[in-house]
């Protein structure tokens, strides 16, 4: 697995192996969960999961298969389980915590790693895929697996090893907003680490109200205001593709957030004010009921796709913004999407591109409230922003195939509009 990371520079994504597509099996970016944990990487001393939806049964069997059994696990979950509550009691060397959430529509969303090896380096994974079976069997997830940050000398301080991005810092001000003494250990680790090589930006959601630029969709907009490259005369033909598992209540007409603070932070560029212009098209990747139908499981593939008929009753101008499902590319088409990722693209080339746990939401990406301005965040989530000057030093990321530096994206471009008798994948289909 270590030669297939390093090949995997300067990207460092993966998409989650297929079960019932072999060509997946073989493909250099694909990755098993097992491979997470491959000993080549490093000698694992213990690790932290931070995750929704935890089978602990699964969980501790991929521990074990890896070599691990005995190794210290701590996990932040957010689906509550009675299996977890009293794990300690069978496993002491699993520490489990229930992250409580203050209001019903926030969930403790985000999908991370942090793998502690015994030579004091440490890896940081950031996913969409929660950790149980069907997650890691025939769906489609993204994660970040990033290169190996060695410890710092003993006399460092613990700014050192910070990144271009300040990716360190972003990952302690994340950690340390759980105020959790179960976390002590690894916030000591991250600091006692070198993240200078890191070369991506770290975009979280915490709950709460927000005056700065740190969280949810204003720390998209603020990078991007400064980062991103397209220029102000062409804004237009770069439309935003926003991809997800599921989509939220946006109200009676799009401009109320969905085309208006939502996506006048993600269509942020430099040297533009955009209080003028026209934001560019917005199209949805969300898969239809056909696309689902034609998944690996049939109908059971829309499992991971949590979307409310009633919701979508109330929105019926979102089919105006929808796109299917279809990654032939990577052969992915028949393996649902639980990915969740962002990006602007223009024929050949991307802006940006954002992996995340975060879905088209106002309780992930944040609510701006119009009277002092504070962004109003319910959930946990987190991702990974790559912007081509700090991973490949260009302006945009080819996406031909046989570019050298090409970002792989895992569904086809451009993307295809729901034709007029389809309607999109509700869950209520399965009951």
């Amino acid at each position: 697995m270590a030669a297939k990371h390093a090949a995997s520079a300067p990207y460092y994504i993966f998409y989650t192996t297929i079960k019932d597509a072999r060509e997946t099996h073989t493909q250099p970016y694909s990755i098993t969960f097992q491979e997470i944990l491959d000993r080549s990487l490093g000698e694992l001393k213990c690790s932290l999961q931070i995750n929704f939806m935890v089978e602990i049964g699964w969980l501790l069997a991929q521990y074990y298969f890896a070599g691990y059994s005995e190794k210290k696990l701590t996990i932040l979950y957010g689906d509550d389980c009675s299996d977890l509550k009293n794990i300690k009691a069978k496993k002491p060397h699993v520490d489990a915590h229930y992250v409580t959430m203050a209001t019903p529509f926030g969930k403790h969303h985000t999908k991370m790693m942090i793998l502690c090896y015994e030579d004091g380096s440490l890896r940081v994974v950031i996913s969409t895929a929660n950790l149980y079976l069907d997650d890691w069997e025939n769906r489609t997830q993204g994660l970040w697996f990033s290169p190996s940050c060695p410890e710092l000398p003993p006399e460092a301080m613990p700014h050192d090893g910070e990144s271009p991005t300040f990716f360190k810092k972003c990952l302690l001000r994340y950690l340390n907003h759980y105020h959790l003494p179960n976390l002590a250990y690894y916030v000591e680790r991250v600091k006692r680490c070198d993240f200078s090589h890191i070369n991506v930006f770290l975009v979280a959601s915490v709950p709460g109200s927000h005056f700065d630029q740190d969280w949810g969709m204003t720390r998209v907009g603020s990078l991007l205001r400064q980062h991103c490259a397209v220029p102000p005369s062409e804004n237009a033909q770069w439309p935003l593709i926003a991809q997800a598992s599921s989509i939220g209540s946006f109200g009676k007409e799009p401009k109320l957030w969905l085309t208006g603070d939502f996506l006048h932070n993600f269509t942020k560029i430099k040297n533009q004010s955009q209080l003028l212009s026209t934001p560019p098209p917005l199209k949805i990747i969300y898969p239809s009921l056909e696309n689902v139908r034609q998944s690996h499981d049939n109908l059971l593939g829309g499992g991971c796709l949590p979307y409310a008929a009633d919701c979508h009753a109330k929105q019926p101008w979102l089919n105006n913004y929808l796109y299917q499902w279809v990654g032939d590319v990577s052969g992915r088409s028949r393996a649902m999407p639980h990915i969740k990722s962002y990006s602007r693209v223009c024929s050949d080339s991307a802006a940006f591109y954002l992996l995340t746990s975060a879905n088209v939401s106002k309780a992930a990406w944040g609510q701006l409230n119009k009277g002092n301005g504070a962004l109003r965040i319910m959930s946990y989530e987190a991702g990974v922003l790559f912007l081509p000057q700090f991973v490949i030093k260009e302006d945009f990321f080819p996406l031909k195939r046989g570019a050298k530096n090409r970002l792989i994206i895992p569904y086809d471009l451009p993307p295809i509009k729901y034709t007029p008798d389809m309607s999109a994948w509700v869950s209520d289909y399965l009951r």
